[in-house]
């Protein structure tokens, strides 16, 4: 064990809120999940330390029980054999789709249920379970925001009911709705969190841990060049040098209450280093002439500090860069993601009727071309099924694995060694380390005093 604050990731995931709260300072020793492949990508890029479990058949009573099929690497077996008092902090998100308006619609659609029928709404119950058991100093569950004011089938708000179920096990509970941009991810996306304690202490308020803002008016959206690379040079094209652009944090350094924080992160300022591929492109880049499939090294420097900073790879070994390969495409969507401006997006019903590739009233999908000098629209795991919603501001294709985790805030070397699809939908799944980075520090700073007497509780 460690004499930092140690912290369990249940519902882990690929480990986005694991590799925050990593960074942050807490020693993350095992997380749990029922997916094979979110599983297999956590014990990629997390030591090994996770298991694949139905968290409803888990009892952490007399510790958790090992089987070979874990591959859980025999020095980090002791990890598992902990009890009360042994943890500080228990985080997680217990996926809660019949909150959420994407979810709701696509349950029937893609699962062949109805909302009333998944009960995976009740999965906090099982977080709770864990909670009661190790007794942690504190606790931070992550959800979607519909949660806040959803009822439950007895008319109660069910934020209301799990607040009041925290505080009937000895905690004392807050509960934010944040965006991710503006704590440094490059994205738009909100997130629902509750925060609770039983140290006598309030809990940190995440509004004065935001790093980001919105810009204040279009000076602030006119891209420039940062560092070393050139100076400012305004255009009326759009080109390289208009997606470059603003202050960004040291990402070494958070501050809360900072004085001056700096404008949101862009798409283009997170993702447009990273060199162009193409569908149905070679499979290799060994063609001077042809835009591949798939690209393994950098092709230019980094631009921006959020893309020096994402590119944390020894460029040495093999293969600098990976999970960067484009999708397939057929030339019906290529066509019509060319006719998208900047930002554009259209409901299919919007397309005329000789447009139209899908019938309206099977497919409710969406196209749209992410803009540049905006953080992206919410990535989400729906990515596994296309990426019309994700169309490259630059390139005719939707983004690829790597795009989607630098705006997810993965640097370059968390990999996501699975099938393109199944990465597509950890990803879109995932806590933006960044944001999990910030909520940690917070948590380290205000409730465990780490930062001011380096000590545990």
């Amino acid at each position: 064990m460690s004499n930092t604050p140690v912290a369990i990731d249940l519902f882990c995931g690929a480990g986005g809120l694991s590799q925050g709260l990593s960074d942050a300072g807490f020693d993350v020793i095992w997380g749990i999940d029922h997916s094979e492949e979110a599983v297999q990508t956590y014990r990629a890029n997390h030591d090994g330390v996770a298991i694949k479990r139905n968290i409803r058949d888990v009892d952490p009573d007399g510790g958790i029980e090992l089987a070979e099929d874990d591959k859980v690497p025999s020095e980090q077996v002791a990890r598992f054999d902990i009890g009360p008092s042994d943890v500080d902090l228990i985080a997680g998100g217990p996926p809660c789709p019949t909150f959420s308006r994407v979810g709701r619609s696509k349950i029937g659609s893609v699962e062949g249920t109805s909302p009333e029928e998944d009960d995976r709404h009740e999965l906090y119950q099982e977080f709770l379970r864990f909670v009661d058991y190790y007794d942690p100093g504190a606790f931070i569950m992550e959800n979607v925001p519909g949660i806040i004011n959803s009822e439950n089938a007895g008319g109660r708000i069910v934020s209301d009911v799990i607040v009041s179920e925290m505080e009937a096990i000895g905690y004392n509970v807050d509960v934010y709705v944040v965006d991710a941009a503006d704590y440094g991810v490059p994205q738009r996306r909100k997130r629902a969190f509750f925060i609770g304690n039983r140290l006598n202490r309030d809990n940190p308020n995440l509004k004065h841990w935001q790093t980001h803002r919105e810009p204040e008016d279009d000076n602030e959206t006119k891209l420039k060049r940062t560092g070393t690379v050139g100076q400012e040079q305004e255009t009326v094209q759009a080109t390289m040098e208009e997606v470059v652009s603003g202050d960004v944090p040291d990402f070494d350094e958070i501050v809360p209450e900072q004085p001056r924080k700096s404008p949101w992160i862009t798409v283009g300022q997170a993702i447009l280093d990273l060199p162009p591929v193409s569908p149905g492109g070679p499979t290799s880049d060994d063609s001077n002439f042809a835009i591949p499939e798939q690209a393994t090294e950098y092709q230019m420097e980094p631009l921006t500090e959020y893309q020096e900073w994402a590119r944390d790879v020894d460029e040495s070994r093999d293969e600098a860069l990976t999970n960067h390969r484009s999708r397939g495409h057929n030339m019906y969507d290529l066509s019509l993601y060319k006719l998208l401006g900047e930002g554009v997006g259209w409901d299919i019903g919007d397309v005329g009727q000789d447009l139209q590739p899908y019938r309206q009233d099977i497919f409710e999908d969406k196209y749209k071309k992410q803009h540049p000098r905006k953080p992206a629209s919410t990535i989400v795991a729906h990515l596994e099924k296309d990426g019309h919603m994700f169309i490259h501001p630059r390139e005719a294709r939707s983004l690829t694995v790597r795009e989607a985790a630098r705006l997810q805030s993965f640097r370059d070397s968390f990999e996501f060694p699975v099938p393109l699809t199944k990465a597509f939908k950890i990803v879109g799944n995932a806590v933006p380390p960044r944001l999990a980075e910030v909520l940690g520090k917070a948590l380290l700073e205000e409730l465990f005093d780490v930062n001011r007497t380096d000590q545990k509780r």
